[in-house]
């Protein structure tokens, strides 16, 4: 077994109030993997530097290959996540898979539950954007085509035991 295969990424990817952060620390908690909360991180790089989230290099994903190699340097397995709307998305996928074993898990939720939910949240470690800059961004997400390998529903049908249960069948699969 090589080193790339060692160590996994599972990167959540949805809209944008779709859950991603919620089943990351959900599974942070009942599986013990470190989870990266990306847009929080970047807002505390952006509050320490003379930028704007529009004069970031790449969308903040060059930050998020740092965080993600610096967590990885001391456990086998971390959870990011993104909307997939970046420019820089297939990018970022290459370059995560050049180093470390990529499964791509796909959030869907639908696009007014999702609405709903980013306009009734805490804005403390999300970027603040408009109703319809939420919207562009989400209708670029819910299109986002790739080689899902688990999808999650999150509509609020789903339990947070059939949610860890559903993660744990891939994580368990990767293993075997």
């Amino acid at each position: 077994m090589d080193s790339r295969s060692q160590k996994t990424v599972f990167l959540l990817v949805g809209a944008k109030g779709s859950g991603k952060t919620y089943i990351g620390c959900l599974l942070e908690k009942a599986l013990g993997i470190c989870f990266i909360r990306v847009e929080q991180r970047l807002m505390e790089f952006l509050a320490s530097r003379p930028l704007h989230s529009r004069d970031l290099p790449n969308d903040g994903y060059d930050l998020e290959l740092e965080w993600i190699d610096e967590a990885l340097s001391e456990h086998h397995e971390v959870i990011c996540e993104a909307t997939g709307s970046s420019r820089f998305l297939s990018k970022h996928l290459n370059d995560i898979r050049k180093k470390h074993d990529l499964k791509l898990i796909r959030v869907v939720c639908p696009l007014d539950i999702c609405l709903a939910r980013v306009k009734r949240r805490s804005k403390k470690h999300q970027f603040t954007v408009t109703d319809e800059k939420v919207q562009e961004i989400n209708a670029v997400s819910h299109n986002v085509k790739l080689s899902w390998d688990l999808e999650i529903d999150n509509s609020g049908n789903a339990s947070d035991i059939q949610i860890v249960h559903t993660f744990h069948s891939l994580r368990a699969e990767r293993r075997a």
